[in-house]
């Protein structure tokens, strides 16, 4: 058990806006698997937007009820 040979891979974030470190493709390459850049930076920019709606038309209705 303690002779295992193991490897590190960084966490990988994709910002609110889609942003990526320098590093990320390197990263990516040690994750197996088929990953689109393209399409995980879609995937982070509509679960912003989904979240962003969910907020403002809570606050939205919150402030229509205090009026």
């Amino acid at each position: 058990m303690w002779n295992a040979k193991t490897k590190v891979t960084p966490v990988i974030i994709i910002g609110a806006t889609g942003t990526i470190s320098k590093s990320f493709r390197k990263y990516m390459s040690n994750i197996p698997g088929k990953h689109e850049v393209k399409e995980l930076q879609k995937t982070a920019i509509l679960g912003t937007a989904h979240i962003l709606r969910k907020v403002l038309s809570t606050t939205d209705s919150t402030l229509k009820r205090t009026i």
